[in-house]
C-alpha cells in the first residue's frame, strides 16, 4: 500500500513532532521566566513595586503585546496593552491592574490587602498557565506512548493489523473456528434446485393459483429489466456518487484503520475523484469480464463479543466498484419489495376482516367512531418502516451508524437444558405476571343501571352528539345547522383516514432521507415490542407465545446455488448472474499463508460487502412472504437471519414454525439450535399451558438478557456478565497497551457493549430493569478493579507511568477537544433517565381498561334510541338490529374488536406506544459558574460535546460539565485543560475514530 495509508505517515508524525517540540519550548520558557519573576518578586519589600514587577513580568510571560503611550499631563512616556492572548479574561485583569497601579501610585488609602489581593490575583493567572502547560506537556506523552505502542502491533506490511497473543486458550479457539469455516466455504453445498423452483413457483402462485401474486411478480421482474438497463448507461461514476460510495465505505466495517485514512483524503481531492471516477466507468462498461485478479487476502479477526469472523482485503479500487453495485441494487429492490408489498391482495394484511353485521351494529350504538390510529395499524406500520427487508438501503446515500462495541454477545456456551428447566422451578412460586388483579374490568362491576340504556320515550341527556329533534322554525334551522357541522366533521374524519392510508404509501419511497439505518436501535426495539406485546396480549388474550431463531452461519454457508437461482426467478439477466457468480467465487489466500494457492470459494458471500446484504435480503423476502402468507399477515419482525414470530394464537405460532422448516428446506440452509426457542406467557403463571410439540425448545435469549417464562420479563443473566468481566479484565491487561489505548478499549467494552447487551430502558421493561443494569455496571468495575474504580486505577496508572498527581476527574471524562481524555461513564445516561422510567408497566393497562370501562359507561349513557343524528353520517343510517334496538350492546361486543379500532381518548394504541417509549433524559441545571465558563468556549472550533451554547449540547454532556466544571474552573482558569492549538489534533481525532484492536 502507499505509504500515505498508514496511520504513521511521515507527513503527520512530523506535524506531530513539531507541535511536541514547540509545546516543549513554550513550555521551558514559561517556566523560566515564571520561576524568574518568583524569585524577584519575593526580593522585593515594598507591596507597591512587587505588585508592579509582577504585572510587567506577567505581560512577559504570556507574550502580552504594548504599545507606547505618552501621558498627556507631565509628557512621560508608559506601555498601553494591545492584546496578543486568546484569554481575555487574563487581558482585561491586566488592563485593569495597570489603571489601578495609577490610583495606587497617588492614593494612600489604596490598603495593602487590596495590594495582596491583587498580587494573588496575577499569581493565579500564572498558576493555571504553569498547570495548562503541565498537561499540555502530559497530552503529548500520552500521544507520543500512543504511536510507540501501534508501531509496535503493526504488522511489517504496515496494512493487516495483527493483534497479539496472550494465552494459548483463545489461540485454539481461534484455529477451531478457521478450521470450520475452510471446511465450509470451499466445499459446494447440496442444493435440490427442482424443489426449489417448484418451492418458488407453488409461493408466488404460478400457475394461476394466486392472480394478484403472479401480478406483482410480473411487476418485479419487467423493474429488475429496466433497472438493468439504467446500470448500462455510461458514466455512472462520478465525483458525486464516489463522495456517497466512500462515506458508505467507511461506515462499513470492510477497511483497515489504513484504508480508511486514504479514503477520507480522496475525499478532499477532486484530481484523484476524476482518476478514479474514469478507471471505474471502464470496469463497469467490461462487466462481464471482471474478475477479483489473482486472488484476494483474507484475514480472521477477533470481534469484541469473542467470535471470529472472516474479512477480505481487496483494493481500495474494488471496494469502491463493489459497493457501488452493492448499493444501486439495494436501493433497487428496496423499492421494488416495497411496491410488492403495497399489492393488499398479495400481501395479506395484519388487520382482521371484521363482519359487516358486527360494523352496522358498532355504528348503530355509537354512531361514527374513528378507525384510525388502531393498534393493527401501528404494528403493521412498525413492521414496514423499519423490519421489512431492513438490510436494503433506502436511498444511495443512506448511511448505516455502528458504534464500536454495538455487538450482540455470545451466549452458546452458557445454554444448558437443565438450566431451563431449574429456572422454571426457581419461579415457580413468584407471583404471575398480571398485576391490581381487583381492577380487572368485567361487566359485572359496572352498576346495572349504567350498562343498561335509556329505553324509547325516556328522556336522553342532550348533547352535541345526540341531539333530540327539534321544533319550530328555529330549532330546526339550529338543527339543520348542527347536521352541517357534523357533516363537516364526518368529511375531515374521513380525510383524515384516507391521508393516513396514504402517508403509508408515501413512507415507503419517501420521508427523510437523511436518516441513517441504526441496526442496533432496530434490534433494541424488537425486545421492547416483544416486551410490550407481552403486557398486552396477557392482559387482553390471556397469553402469548413467541418464537426466536438465528439461521445458521447465513453469509459463510449460503449456498451459491440458492443465490443464483432466486436471482434468475427475479428476473436478473444472464450477464448480471455471470458477474454476480464471480463475485460469488472469489479466490482467496489467507494473509499468513504465503506460499500457499488460493483456494476459490464455492459456498458463502463475503461479509462486510452490500451486495452479499442485497442476496440475502432477495433470499429472505421470500422467507418474509411465505409467514405472511401462511399466517393471514402476522408479521415476521426479522433483521437481516435474527428473526422474532409472536402472537396470542398458539396455533398460529405453529404454522409460522412449519413455514419457518418448509423454507430451510428449500433453500438448504440450517438454523442455529442454541439461538432457537420458545416461551409461552401466560397472565396465571401458576396455569400456564403447555407449548406445542411442534414448536422448538429451547430459551428466548438476546445478548446478556434471557426472557423468564414465568414473569414474561427480560432478566441479566449474571454468569454471563462475570464471564464477559474476565474476559474484559484481560483485554485491558496488556502490558503495551497505551493509556489511550486502553481508554478505548473501557470505553468500547464496558460503556458500549456491555449497555448494548443489557437492553435499552423502556417503560415496557419497567424502572427496575434500569436499577438491574445500574448495580450490574457497578459490579463489573468492582469486579476488576478490586475495591477501586476506574478513575483511580487511571489516575494511578498516569501518576506512575508520567508522574502527574492529583489529576482532576474532569480531565479523565472532559472531551478530547478541551484536552480531555474522552472517559466514557455508563452510570450518567442511566441515572438521567431512571425517575422517568414507567415503574410497573402493567400499571398502564390498569389505566387503558380503567379508561375502557368509563367510555362503556358514558357510550351507554349518551345512547338514545329514537334519534338518528349520531348515525348520520354512518353506512346505512336507517339499519337497526332486529332485536335488542332499544337495549345497548354488551361490554363484551363493545370490546370485541378493541385492537382494529381507534377508540377514546386514553385508547389503545396510545397505551401500546407508551408501553414502547423510551424514557427521555431529565436535565440537569446550569450554574453561573459553568454557564460562564461555557460562555468563554463560544467561537473557539471544532468543539464536541461540551460547546459554547448549553441548550444544544446533549444531556450526558450537560451532566459532565456540570458535574466536573466547577473544579476544572478552579484549576484552569475555564474548561480548557490544554490551550486551543497545542494539542496534536490530527493525531487525537485519529485514535479517536481508530477501531479496537481486540487480543487473542
Amino acid at each position: 500500500m502507499d505509504s500515505s495509508g498508514s496511520v504513521f505517515s511521515e507527513t503527520l508524525q512530523t506535524i506531530t513532532t513539531t507541535k511536541l517540540e514547540e509545546l516543549a519550548k513554550k513550555r521551558s520558557t514559561f517556566e523560566e521566566q515564571y520561576a524568574t519573576i518568583t524569585s524577584t518578586i519575593q526580593a522585593e519589600p515594598d507591596p507597591l513595586k512587587r505588585l508592579e514587577l509582577l504585572v510587567d513580568g506577567a505581560k512577559v510571560c504570556f507574550g502580552v503585546r504594548t504599545a507606547p503611550r505618552k501621558n498627556k499631563d507631565d509628557g512621560r512616556l508608559g506601555r498601553v496593552m494591545d492584546g496578543g492572548t486568546s484569554n481575555k479574561r487574563l487581558e482585561t485583569d491586566l488592563k485593569n491592574l495597570d489603571r489601578f497601579l495609577e490610583q495606587a501610585r497617588y492614593d494612600p488609602s489604596i490598603s495593602p490587602k487590596v495590594l495582596k489581593d491583587w498580587e494573588e490575583s496575577v499569581f493565579k493567572h500564572l498558576a493555571v498557565q504553569s498547570l495548562k502547560f503541565q498537561y499540555a506537556d502530559l497530552y503529548g506523552k500520552l500521544v507520543t506512548e500512543w504511536l510507540s505502542s501501534e508501531k509496535k502491533a503493526t504488522s511489517g506490511d504496515g496494512d493487516i493489523e495483527m493483534a497479539e497473543s496472550f494465552e494459548e486458550v483463545p489461540g485454539a479457539k481461534k484455529l477451531e473456528a478457521r478450521k470450520e469455516w475452510e471446511k465450509s466455504v470451499f466445499e459446494p453445498a447440496v442444493v435440490d434446485v427442482d424443489a426449489l423452483k417448484n418451492y418458488l413457483n407453488g409461493l408466488f402462485g404460478q400457475g394461476g393459483r394466486n392472480r394478484d401474486v403472479t401480478k406483482s411478480l410480473k411487476a418485479i421482474r419487467e423493474k429488475v429489466e429496466s433497472f438493468e438497463v439504467s446500470m448500462a448507461s455510461s458514466g455512472q461514476f462520478s465525483s458525486h456518487s464516489l463522495r456517497w460510495v466512500i462515506q458508505g465505505l467507511l461506515g462499513s466495517e470492510l477497511l483497515t484503520n489504513e484504508k480508511r485514512t486514504v479514503l477520507k483524503d480522496f475525499l478532499n481531492n477532486k484530481v484523484i475523484l476524476a482518476e478514479i471516477a474514469d478507471v471505474l466507468n471502464m470496469r463497469m462498461a467490461a462487466l462481464e469480464s471482471w474478475s477479483w485478479g489473482s486472488h484476494v487476502p483474507v484475514e480472521q479477526r477477533r470481534k469484541l463479543n469473542g467470535s471470529y469472523n472472516i474479512y477480505m482485503h481487496e483494493d481500495l479500487l474494488q471496494a469502491i466498484f463493489l459497493h457501488y453495485i452493492g448499493v444501486k441494487w439495494s436501493v433497487f429492490f428496496k423499492a421494488a419489495f416495497l411496491s410488492f408489498r403495497r399489492n393488499k391482495s398479495a400481501w395479506k394484511t395484519i388487520h382482521t376482516t371484521i363482519p359487516k353485521i358486527t360494523r352496522k351494529r358498532r355504528e348503530y350504538y355509537l354512531g361514527t367512531r374513528d378507525t384510525s390510529p388502531n393498534l393493527q395499524a401501528e404494528r403493521r406500520s412498525t413492521h414496514r418502516k423499519t423490519y421489512f427487508v431492513h438490510q436494503l438501503l433506502d436511498h444511495e446515500s443512506q448511511q448505516v451508524e455502528i458504534q464500536e462495541g454495538e455487538e450482540e454477545a455470545e451466549f452458546a456456551e452458557f445454554i444448558e437444558e437443565d438450566d431451563f428447566e431449574e429456572d422454571i422451578e426457581r419461579h415457580a412460586l413468584r407471583p404471575p405476571i398480571a398485576t391490581s388483579l381487583s381492577r380487572k374490568i368485567s361487566t359485572s362491576q359496572i352498576p346495572m343501571q349504567q350498562m343498561q340504556a335509556p329505553r324509547q320515550g325516556s328522556v336522553a341527556r342532550q348533547s352535541y352528539h345526540n341531539p333530540v329533534r327539534p321544533q319550530g322554525d328555529r330549532a330546526v334551522q339550529d338543527y339543520q345547522m348542527q347536521q352541517m357541522l357534523l357533516e363537516q366533521q364526518n368529511k375531515k374524519r374521513r380525510l383524515m383516514a384516507r391521508q393516513a392510508e396514504e402517508s403509508e404509501t408515501e413512507d415507503d419511497f419517501g420521508g427523510n432521507r437523511s436518516a441513517s439505518k441504526k441496526p442496533m436501535e432496530a434490534k433494541q426495539r424488537i425486545l421492547h415490542l416483544l416486551s410490550a406485546e407481552i403486557v398486552v396480549n396477557t392482559r387482553l388474550h390471556g397469553e402469548l407465545t413467541c418464537v426466536r431463531s438465528v439461521f445458521e452461519s447465513w453469509n459463510p454457508l449460503l449456498p451459491h446455488a440458492t443465490v443464483l437461482e432466486v436471482l434468475d426467478f427475479f428476473g436478473v439477466s444472464a450477464k448480471w448472474q455471470t458477474f454476480f457468480k464471480a463475485f460469488l467465487q472469489a479466490p482467496l489466500k489467507f494473509v499468513d499463508e504465503a506460499t500457499s494457492s488460493p483456494r476459490l470459494r464455492c459456498r458463502g458471500t463475503p461479509g462486510s460487502h452490500t451486495l452479499s446484504d442485497v442476496f440475502g435480503e432477495i433470499i429472505l423476502f421470500c422467507f418474509d412472504f411465505s409467514i405472511n402468507q401462511s399466517t393471514d399477515g402476522t408479521p415476521l419482525y426479522r433483521l437481516f437471519d435474527d428473526f422474532w414470530f409472536w402472537s396470542h394464537d398458539h396455533e398460529k405460532c405453529a404454522k409460522a414454525w412449519a413455514t419457518v422448516l418448509d423454507f430451510a428446506k428449500a433453500m438448504s440452509v440450517n438454523l442455529n439450535s442454541t439461538k432457537t426457542g420458545t416461551v409461552r406467557i401466560a397472565r396465571d403463571a401458576s396455569n400456564a399451558p403447555a407449548i406445542d410439540h411442534r414448536l422448538p425448545k429451547g430459551q428466548i435469549r438476546w445478548g446478556f438478557l434471557h426472557l423468564d417464562p414465568t414473569t414474561g420479563r427480560f432478566e441479566i443473566d449474571q454468569k454471563m456478565v462475570d464471564s464477559h468481566v474476565d474476559e474484559l479484565r484481560k483485554q485491558l491487561q496488556g502490558k503495551s497497551k497505551s493509556v489511550i489505548d486502553w481508554i478505548q478499549a473501557w470505553n468500547t467494552y464496558a460503556a458500549t457493549f456491555f449497555s448494548s447487551n443489557f437492553g435499552k430502558a423502556a417503560n415496557c421493561f419497567g424502572r427496575e430493569h434500569v436499577d438491574k443494569m445500574l448495580a450490574t455496571h457497578r459490579h463489573i468495575q468492582e469486579s476488576i478493579f478490586q475495591g477501586g474504580n476506574v478513575v483511580e486505577y487511571l489516575k494511578s496508572t498516569i501518576e506512575q507511568r508520567f508522574g502527574v498527581k492529583d489529576i482532576p476527574d474532569g480531565f479523565l471524562f472532559f472531551p478530547v477537544e478541551l484536552g480531555g481524555l474522552d472517559l466514557k461513564s455508563p452510570f450518567v445516561g442511566l441515572l438521567q433517565i431512571r425517575e422517568s422510567v414507567r415503574e410497573n408497566p402493567y400499571d398502564l393497562m390498569d389505566e387503558f381498561e380503567e379508561n375502557e370501562r368509563d367510555e362503556y359507561v358514558r357510550a351507554a349513557r349518551d345512547f338514545t334510541g329514537n334519534t338518528k343524528i349520531q348515525r348520520y353520517n354512518v353506512e346505512d343510517p336507517n339499519w337497526k338490529p332486529a332485536e335488542g334496538a332499544d337495549d345497548f350492546f354488551s361490554f363484551e361486543e363493545f370490546t370485541r374488536h378493541r385492537e382494529e379500532f381507534a377508540g377514546f381518548k386514553g385508547k389503545l394504541v396510545d397505551t401500546y406506544r407508551a408501553l414502547l417509549k423510551r424514557p427521555s433524559e431529565e436535565s440537569i441545571d446550569v450554574s453561573v459558574q459553568v454557564k460562564q465558563a461555557l460562555d468563554q468556549l463560544n467561537g473557539q472550533a471544532n468543539l464536541r460535546g461540551i460547546t459554547g451554547n448549553w441548550g444544544v449540547m446533549e444531556a450526558y454532556w450537560k451532566w459532565v460539565a456540570q458535574m466536573y466544571g466547577p473544579e476544572m474552573v478552579e484549576r484552569f482558569g475555564g474548561l480548557n485543560v490544554v490551550d486551543p492549538g497545542l494539542l496534536p489534533i490530527g493525531m487525537v481525532s485519529l485514535f479517536r475514530d481508530k477501531r479496537v484492536k481486540w487480543q487473542g
